[in-house]
Formats: C-alpha cells, sequence, structure tokens
C-alpha cells in the first residue's frame, strides 16, 4: 500500500515540475521570502555612521561603537574622500577645544546632533542626574514587517502544496485517466492520500525555508510542523473540491483563489482589530494558525494553546470536508 501511495505521488511530481507554473510554485515561498527579507531592517543596522582617525583614544572609539557604525582612517584626507561618497556618514575628529564633526551636507535625518549628544554624554557620564532613572523590559521586540511578514508567509504559503494537487487532478482529467483509477489496482483511498501528500510537504518545506531565511532558528519547529500540517489540511480538502470540477489549469487556479480571501481577512483581521472583535474570526482556520504561528515567532507558545488552536483548525476542517466530500466523491468517480 505505501509502494502505491509513493508511487502516486511521485508521479504527480515528476509530471509537475514539466509544468513551469508548478516550479514557480514550488519556488514561490523561498522567493517571497527573500524579498521580505531584503525590506527588513537589519536588527544589527545603526542609524548614524562615523569615520574618525586612527590616532582617537581606542576608549572613545569603543564607546561610539556603541551608538553607531565606526571607520577608522589614518589620516583628514581620507576621511573627507570617504564622507563625499554617495552613503550618509559623517566626520569626528578630535581638536584643541574638543571635536569636530564633518558632513557632506546632504545627509537625511539629524545626524550631526545625534553626534552631538553622543559626544556631550560621553564627556557627563559621571554627573549625577537630578531624577532616578529606571528600565524595563517589555519583552522581546521585532520588526512588525519581519513577525507578521513571515506570519502571513507561512499561512499564505500553505497553500501552495493544495494547488499542485488541483493542477495534476485537472491534468488526469485532461489525459482522460482519472476515471481509470476506478478499474486500476489501487484503493481508491491510497490514490486520494498519494494526490494529498505533496499539499503537506511542500508548505513544511516552504515553512522551514521561509523560517531559516528570515532568520528565525531558535523557534520551536515541532510546533510549527504540526500548526503548518493541521492549515495544510483545509487547503487540501479545497484543493481536491476544485480540481475534480475544473476542466483546465488556469481556471482551476482562478478557483483557488477563493481561498486568499479568508486567509487575508484572518491574518489582517488578527493584526488590526482589537482583542474585543477578535471572535468574529473564530469561525477560520486560518485565524487560529495565524495566533499559532505568532506566538511560535515570538517564542511565547506552549504546547497546550497550540494544541487546542490545532484542535480548532481541525474541528473547522472537518466542517468544510462534510459539505464538500460529496463533490469531491463525485468528482473522482
Amino acid at each position: 500500500m505505501l509502494r502505491r501511495i509513493l508511487s502516486v505521488m511521485s508521479r504527480d511530481f515528476k509530471s509537475g515540475i514539466r509544468d513551469f507554473m508548478v516550479v514557480y510554485i514550488l519556488i514561490a515561498p523561498f522567493l517571497l521570502a527573500f524579498i521580505l527579507r531584503a525590506l527588513i531592517p537589519s536588527v544589527s543596522s545603526t542609524t548614524i555612521n562615523i569615520a574618525v582617525l586612527e590616532t582617537m583614544d581606542q576608549d572613545m572609539i569603543s564607546y561610539l561603537e556603541s551608538y553607531s557604525y565606526v571607520e577608522t582612517f589614518s589620516n583628514r584626507d581620507q576621511i573627507i574622500d570617504r564622507i563625499g561618497k554617495t552613503d550618509d556618514i559623517y566626520g569626528l575628529i578630535r581638536t584643541d577645544t574638543g571635536y569636530e564633526v564633518i558632513n557632506q551636507g546632504n545627509e537625511a535625518g539629524e545626524g550631526i546632533e545625534l553626534i552631538k549628544y553622543i559626544v556631550n554624554a560621553r564627556g557627563n557620564e559621571t554627573t549625577q542626574l537630578p531624577v532616578i532613572v529606571k528600565v524595563s523590559d517589555i519583552g522581546w521586540q521585532l520588526s512588525p514587517l519581519k513577525q507578521y511578514g513571515a506570519n502571513f508567509l507561512i499561512v499564505f504559503g500553505s497553500v501552495f502544496g493544495s494547488m499542485i494537487i488541483l493542477l495534476s487532478i485537472v491534468e488526469e482529467k485532461m489525459s482522460n485517466t482519472l476515471s481509470a483509477i476506478n478499474v486500476a489496482p489501487i484503493a481508491k483511498f491510497e490514490f486520494v492520500i498519494g494526490k494529498g501528500l505533496l499539499g503537506f510537504i511542500i508548505p513544511v518545506i516552504g515553512t522551514i525555508g521561509t523560517l531559516i531565511i528570515l532568520g528565525f532558528t531558535q523557534i520551536n519547529f515541532g510546533m510549527t510542523i504540526l500548526t503548518v500540517l493541521c492549515i495544510s489540511l483545509i487547503s487540501v480538502v479545497i484543493g481536491f473540491s476544485i480540481g475534480v470540477v475544473s476542466t483546465e489549469p488556469i481556471g482551476a487556479i482562478a478557483g483557488m483563489k477563493m481561498i486568499f480571501l479568508p486567509i487575508m481577512a484572518s491574518v489582517f483581521g488578527g493584526i488590526f482589530l482589537a482583542d474585543k472583535w477578535q471572535f468574529l474570526l473564530y469561525w477560520s482556520p486560518f485565524y487560529w494558525a495565524f495566533r499559532s504561528i505568532d506566538s511560535i515567532i515570538l517564542q511565547t507558545a506552549n504546547w497546550n494553546g497550540i494544541l487546542l488552536n490545532s484542535f480548532f483548525i481541525i474541528i473547522l476542517t472537518s466542517f468544510v470536508f462534510f459539505l464538500l466530500k460529496n463533490r469531491i466523491k463525485h468528482g473522482l468517480n
């Protein structure tokens, strides 16, 4: 039985990679992740760059590196030449009366003022302030674009595998081989499982690749894979239901767009709706997946919460399958 199931999956994969659309579906998660990474500012990036002389006091250079990116040069002319390049960088030179800040004049922001504040703070480190300053940590902070962008890519990527399923079903119908399944030496459930496996494998691979590309290497991948498998289940069900009634690939992909609306509504609703209105999204399994992925990315997830969210996803998916099972069964006959 296992050999027959894997044979169906292997046949679909080999057939699919000959189609440019399927190849694009396979690489799309990685392309989108690289684009998102290019748009996200680096955590280690600084707001100001400073060029100094090598002869500057090393303690001062170390102090500046705490707030900015520092480049050292052997003489003033080299600093001026460096400032003349296209990026924003300021020169800071020690003089007999203090420090001289050199700029080109077309830099963005208030870099000179920032440097003044940094240098003045260095000169007043020992000053006793007439107030008590306390710093509190409210938790791990992420760029919202990185946090929610990764979340959206993972939830959205759950449908990519189902696209390959529906395209393979359409190809079977176009070549008149789907009806031959009824007389082939393979059980109907083996054929369905073999067709559906790619709908789970591809989203898992895409999710892992997306998280690695975006730098989320310390999260719990067990929780992540469980969530992706659960949310892929409803995508597979919808993929089968659309594939069995479609007659050509473009129409099948167009029909798959119906699933994009609840995905976007769930993700953006989860981001922007106030907590008291979140119940309006409880009907969507993608919302529960969004909640799980968000907590996993923030490293606040626990297995109880992930299992509870997965339970809701499976219950809602079962309801959708109950509504579509006759349509799928009739289409495969």
